[in-house]
């Protein structure tokens, strides 16, 4: 795809101001979760670049150590947390742990995806159940007692990584975006009550990124961008705050499934390549 095609599909964002951004983060605690690969790892880089003091979060400790020296490198300072957000009781130590630092910024970026259809995923609940563990309900559990704080010292920003498929139709993605949108939905109720608290809030849906996690979607016709171009998104959110960051298409898609569902259903079935 041509640059000029994909900023018109909306794969593209502009290039982040760095003095911007460290307006808003430099010497300031920002919580990167997700952050030991991907989109993770190249926001909180750049965050680094910016003077940020990032948080990092994640399962992975090898991955954690690896972002933690690239942030170091680019002349930010970084702190490393192991944690896997299914684990309620360690969560809600990690939330209070880190809602006692003050964050600026939480960016809520871990997430876990699983493509199978729906004859495929009889028996598999399980699946369900670590998806909302990851994409909805340990990102709540995090986010609250951190939020809570920032609204109690002046304000900060949750920005909140999400999915383009949480508003449109995708055949074979129905666990992974449920998760999301209920995501989606926790935000748009959470999100006036912590405005007036002086806390702004972001949800920034992504289209298919082309990291690790993204791998099983090969063949997949939706547009696509990579880890860096991502980041670019959700550092742009950083800077600038608006409520939602989304692909036109996206917008476009989820009101035709609120105005006219069965042909959106039509339209996803026929550019999906799941079957079952």
């Amino acid at each position: 795809m041509t640059s000029l095609a994909r900023h018109l599909a909306g794969t593209v964002g502009r290039p982040v101001s760095l003095p911007r951004l460290r307006a808003r983060v430099a010497g300031r605690t920002v919580v990167v979760t997700g952050a030991s690969r991907g989109v993770g790892a190249e926001v909180a880089r750049v965050l680094g670049l910016a003077g940020a003091d990032v948080v990092l979060v994640a399962r992975g400790v090898d991955g954690l150590e690896r972002t933690a020296e690239a942030v170091r490198a680019a002349s930010g300072t970084a702190t490393t947390l192991p944690l896997d957000l299914r684990d309620a009781d360690a969560t809600d130590a990690a939330a209070h742990a880190l809602a006692a630092r003050s964050p600026a910024v939480l960016v809520s970026n871990a997430g876990h995806s699983i493509r199978r259809s729906l004859a495929d995923s009889v028996d598999r609940a399980h699946d369900l159940r670590r998806l909302a563990g990851v994409n909805l309900l340990g990102p709540v559990a995090l986010a609250l007692p951190i939020v809570d704080a920032m609204a109690r010292t002046g304000g900060g920003h949750l920005v909140h990584v999400g999915s383009a498929s949480s508003v449109v139709p995708t055949p074979g993605w129905a666990a992974y975006a449920a998760s999301k949108a209920g995501m989606e939905a926790w935000l748009a109720s959470a999100a006036p009550e912590l405005r007036g608290r002086g806390v702004a809030v972001t949800s920034v849906r992504l289209p298919l990124v082309r990291t690790a996690m993204a791998s099983s979607y090969a063949g997949s016709r939706m547009p696509s961008l990579s880890a860096q171009e991502a980041a670019t998104l959700v550092l742009g959110a950083i800077v600038d705050r608006p409520r939602i960051v989304a692909p036109w298409w996206s917008r476009v898609g989820g009101a035709l499934a609120g105005i006219a569902p069965v042909a959106a259903e039509r339209l996803a079935a026929r550019g999906s390549t799941v079957s079952g």
